[in-house]
């Protein structure tokens, strides 16, 4: 009977002291909590050199923030697990502060056969509230391959084939290179076609090309009216066979139909060769000069058939 009795005050006692410590347990569990432990998606087949990436996602209570001077040290090396990195980010809000631990490790250990090897585990400190808090992380274990099998006698016997790297097709973009190519050329002779003097290109030595050419080359002065005019009437002369006169105009356009566009300013040229040759009207040289260059200029388009 008297064992009961003390068996009874003393699980009076814990529970008293369970009840006790529970506020405080739960004070620090609602100051500081783990949100999202994010890990490597890969946990076998890890190498030498491999770099492994954890973040960490904790919610504070204001005023609590992450103490900065107990962070782990870059460049710390655990086991054969180098931290090459972290980064600390925090989103202040009313009440809670979301800090997000970005960790990254690099792979140094060696073994001669697979074996289960771990991120380090870590504990950050809070400061900055009335107590002093603590949040840890577990490690996190993966499985470490080594490069090359365990007593091999000769290095060769472990040299394993390279990938064929995937071959990506191109046949569409050769179909398109070869498509805007054939445009370019045809847009390039085109332009040349219209644009071009030279008589030595095919199809370029036309009458009005060549009337063209010769104009071109006449200072503006009065001695050289009569000679762009002998050049013009030589170019219809050529084209229509035999000398072409202001009343056979209808004839020539019935004959070579592209030149009806042009039929005013055929029909004006033939009114201004009569009055420049045979009255005494008379235009600045400079102005007839320009004005049947730009003449002969859209017979020849028209001879071109641009």
């Amino acid at each position: 009977m008297k064992n009961l009795i003390i068996k009874l005050i003393a699980l009076v006692s814990l529970f008293g002291s369970l009840a006790i410590d529970m506020p405080s347990a739960m004070a620090q569990e609602s100051d500081a909590n783990i949100l999202n432990i994010i890990n490597p998606t890969v946990s076998n087949g890890i190498q030498i050199g491999d770099v492994l990436n954890r973040t960490i996602v904790i919610e504070v209570n204001t005023p609590y923030q992450i103490s900065k001077t107990a962070l782990p040290m870059k460049g710390e090396v655990r086991n054969g697990i180098e931290l090459t990195d972290i980064t600390v980010n925090s989103s202040d809000k009313t009440k809670k502060n979301i800090v997000s631990i970005a960790l990254r490790y690099q792979v140094f250990a060696s073994a001669a056969k697979p074996v289960v090897m771990q991120l380090p585990k870590e504990e950050f400190t809070l400061t900055g509230g009335d107590k002093a808090l603590s949040i840890k992380v577990p490690a996190w274990n993966f499985w470490f391959s080594p490069l090359v099998a365990e007593g091999i006698t000769n290095a060769k016997e472990n040299l394993q084939p390279q990938y064929k790297p995937t071959l990506i097709d191109v046949s569409a973009h050769h179909a398109r290179f070869w498509v805007s190519l054939a445009l370019f050329i045809t847009g390039l002779l085109g332009l040349v076609y219209i644009n071009a003097d030279k008589r030595w290109l095919p199809f370029m030595n036309g009458a009005f090309a060549q009337a063209h050419r010769s104009l071109k080359k006449l200072p503006s002065n009065q001695t050289s009216e009569k000679k762009a005019l002998a050049h013009m009437h030589h170019a219809f002369n050529n084209l229509h066979g035999k000398n072409l006169f202001a009343n056979d105009v209808e004839q020539f356009l019935a004959a070579h139909p592209k030149f009806s566009i042009l039929k005013t300013d055929i029909t004006t040229f033939f009114a201004q060769s009569n009055a420049s040759l045979f009255g005494n009207k008379h235009k600045e040289s400079e102005q007839f000069m320009s004005g049947l260059i730009a003449l002969s200029k859209r017979l020849r388009d028209c001879e071109r058939g641009v």
